[in-house]
């Protein structure tokens, strides 16, 4: 069965190190679209600050392409109409850690200390940062919807928290590891497989006709969902595990050989 849709991954896989697409994947990218390929980004970063790589891939502002946000959380199209959105009611205060909200518009953190990762978050996401009581956060009369809550500390820290997380918790918020320094938490059974799910079934695909791309262990549901998974080579080790394919470095051909590989 061919492939009719690709989801790729931004950080570390459609990027390079230094946060570029690289011609050769702009290039193959064109070749997947021109045969009638969809060619969604996934990402765990909210659309403001996806926009500038779709505008390169010329997907932007489009009612007939689409782009999975917030680790799953919003599925929209790329003009910004919401496909299906899965948001959360709980602030994770007690997980004793730096925490910060993030929304479309805004990042919301009630610790008046703020982590060199977290402030490069808001900078990379074109998301401003607003430090608030948690007091004012509960009594703001419209309140930001609740997309994803992201916990920062250093590797060791987090690997000690994630498997600590209490059962009443988990029932209530999914964790998911987007980065050895960021942990992720999303509504419950939210993720990118979940999402990636969603979206093949409004487009009337099945999982044999797409394509997963990532590097990161937050892109293991979309990679196990895809008929093809495909791990970049500085892929976490659990995903170079569950992988059907594993392609070269995000700096170099990675994206282009294996989609031209298929396509």
């Amino acid at each position: 069965m061919s492939i009719k849709l690709i989801a790729i991954d931004l950080d570390g896989t459609l990027l390079n190190d230094n946060e570029k697409i690289l011609n050769n994947s702009i290039k193959a990218i064109a070749k997947a679209q021109r045969n009638g390929i969809k060619v969604v980004l996934c990402t765990g970063r909210p659309l403001v600050s996806v926009l500038p790589y779709l505008k390169q891939l010329h997907l932007d502002n489009r009612s007939n392409q689409y782009v999975i946000t917030f680790n799953g959380s919003v599925i929209e199209t790329t003009a910004g109409k919401v496909i299906k959105q899965k948001v959360f009611e709980l602030w994770a205060d007690n997980i004793n850690l730096y925490s910060q909200l993030e929304c479309q518009s805004a990042l919301y953190t009630t610790n008046q200390n703020i982590p060199i990762d977290a402030a490069h978050e808001s900078w990379k996401n074109k998301l401003p940062m607003h430090v608030v009581s948690l007091h004012d956060l509960i009594a703001m009369p419209t309140k930001p919807p609740m997309l994803k809550i992201m916990a920062v500390a250093d590797r060791a820290k987090l690997d000690q928290v994630q498997q600590e997380i209490p059962q009443d918790l988990l029932e209530k918020l999914n964790p998911i590891r987007s980065e050895p320094e960021y942990l992720d938490f999303a509504a419950p059974d939210v993720d990118k497989g979940w999402a990636l799910e969603q979206l093949t079934k409004y487009l009337g695909l099945s999982p044999q006709e797409v394509m997963a791309i990532g590097n990161a262990d937050n892109d293991l549901p979309m990679v196990k969902y895809a008929g093809i998974g495909v791990a970049m080579e500085k892929s976490t080790p659990h995903l170079l595990r569950i992988a059907d394919y594993i392609t070269g470095s995000n700096n170099t051909s990675g994206i282009a050989d294996v989609i031209n590989a298929y396509i």
